[in-house]
């Protein structure tokens, strides 16, 4: 059965896919402190903004981020749609005694909410990329903010998104070689890279959340330079992402005001020289002339379509592009000047290109002893995972003041 939005995908599934499970203050304190340094050391965003702010948070699943928000003193406005989610959004705040800073809890999604508020923050995280085009969750973001509020959104990134993209084909070649149901088949292929990071989710959640999901799909995916224009369009000036979408190279005068147009065109231009990082996850930044970066940007997006395509047939025409994709990829690194930490940096990608080619090899070979070797010993391929999730601060520009007639 097919499922229209995300959250349908989720109660089917019956889970919530974030739930941390918080028992003590000690465990919160932790979480806290993590969403602390995101949102002051990365969007600019430090928590005492948010004291006796008003917050709407579409999609908070089982509540974590909503209960950090309130306790940096703000007050919330819940919109989860998952109608399972609502008595563990209730119960946590009880729990840690937030109750008071809950203002509202409606079973109701983006396009379904409706309200007479306005507020200071509208937060959006993990979900938003699936309602497509952009410019839907936008228009809503635009209606519901005060003047100079901000929108906080998480989604995929078209071109950070590859690597996950890749291991959703790897996991459907090895669902198809070995007959095994989904998380047998992601057992035997994923654990060691699995268990080579910290996480606070299980394995089974990684794979219902990921390499099962329908919605990690490249037709969800977007382009963070498509984002900035439409948001542009829409009246919003980029506050703050990570990875950075302002070119943090940029020097001029600090009373020169640029105009928006001006600003808008920096940050396409800075996110097409990103491009390559936001695929490999660390510093690739394009420093060559432009048609050379828009000639690597094509051969990217190609690639990454055609690896796309693998998921529905993972032994289809597109594995032999893929293949010659990736082993051109990396010979395009090695001629391209390319502006890193340092050499290895480089070379750690090189590696890992190599390594997903030998990857695709065995699949192509329908050699599973030889893929399942490589997926659970190659240290390229365990230490690679792109950088798809971006997140994105937005503020809204306040009403161009009209002249009295």
């Amino acid at each position: 059965m097919a499922d229209d939005k995300l959250f349908q995908y989720y109660e089917r599934q019956d889970v919530l896919p974030t739930f941390g499970n918080f028992k003590s203050p000690a465990e919160l304190d932790a979480y806290a402190a993590q969403r602390r340094e995101l949102f002051s050391g990365k969007l600019m965003l430090p928590p005492r903004l948010f004291r006796d702010a008003e917050v709407l948070e579409f999609g908070p699943d089982s509540g974590e981020n909503a209960m950090v928000f309130a306790r940096w003193g703000a007050g919330m406005t819940l919109a989860e749609p998952n109608q399972q989610a609502h008595s563990k959004i209730q119960s946590y705040f009880a729990r840690f005694c937030l109750s008071d800073r809950l203002r509202e809890l409606t079973l109701a999604d983006v396009e379904g909410f409706r309200s007479d508020r306005r507020f200071d923050v509208v937060d959006a995280e993990g979900f938003i990329y699936t309602i497509q085009p952009s410019e839907k969750w936008l228009r809503v973001f635009r209606q519901l903010l005060n003047a100079d509020g901000h929108a906080v959104v998480s989604y995929y990134e078209r071109y950070g998104g590859f690597f996950e993209l890749a291991l959703k084909a790897i996991h459907a070649a090895g669902k198809a070689l070995t007959g095994r149901p989904p998380l047998e088949a992601a057992t035997l292929l994923f654990e060691s890279k699995w268990e080579s990071i910290p996480h606070t989710r299980s394995f089974g959640s990684w794979v219902m959340d990921v390499l099962e999901n329908p919605f990690v799909r490249h037709r969800y995916f977007i382009d963070a330079t498509e984002l900035c224009q439409a948001a542009d369009r829409f009246g919003f000036d980029s506050h703050a992402a990570w990875p950075s979408y302002n070119d943090t190279l940029d020097l001029y005068w600090h009373k020169k005001v640029l105009p928006s147009d001006e600003k808008l065109r920096r940050t396409l231009r800075h996110l097409r020289r990103s491009r390559l990082s936001f695929l490999g996850g660390c510093k690739l930044y394009l420093v060559g002339q432009a048609e050379e970066v828009d000639s690597i940007s094509s051969a990217i997006e190609r690639l990454i379509f055609d690896m796309d395509a693998l998921i529905d047939d993972p032994f289809g025409d597109g594995l032999t592009r893929v293949i010659s994709g990736l082993e051109s990829l990396r010979k395009t690194v090695a001629a391209t000047a390319i502006l890193a930490d340092d050499e290895a940096e480089i070379e750690t990608f090189s590696a890992t290109l190599d390594s997903f080619f030998r990857v695709f090899s065995a699949i192509r070979a329908r050699d599973t002893a030889g893929l399942t070797a490589l997926t659970r010993t190659d240290a390229a391929f365990i230490n690679c995972w792109g950088l798809p999730a971006h997140f994105l601060v937005l503020r809204k520009r306040p009403e161009p003041v009209r002249a009295e007639s």
